[in-house]
């Protein structure tokens, strides 16, 4: 039975960064920053991005982004639903 619980969490986690990754994908996050050696060098890199930001900073991050400065051009993804604001929030505060 542990066994049986542990392959599916392992396999539901392994579904969820897949997902995460085709929606930060289908959002052009690529485009600006860099994750795992591949997408942009215009904003800072997303790998570790989670042990500099909580998860709740991330999320609302994206979701009610505010520029520091007129030269910031990151989106806001608050059209976005809650469940992808989450599940991409979750992946990149998992990247430590």
């Amino acid at each position: 039975l542990t066994v049986s619980l542990i392959l599916v969490g392992s396999l539901t986690a392994n579904a969820d960064e897949a997902d995460a990754l085709r929606l930060l994908n289908a959002l052009g996050c690529k485009g600006c920053h860099k994750l795992q050696n591949n997408g942009g060098s215009l904003a800072p890199e997303l790998d570790q991005i989670g042990s500099r930001m909580t998860r709740e900073q991330i999320k609302k991050h994206l979701a009610k982004h505010v520029s520091q400065s007129k030269e910031a051009f990151m989106p806001s993804y608050d059209t976005t639903s809650q469940a992808e604001l989450n599940l991409l929030s979750d992946f990149l505060y998992n990247l430590q």
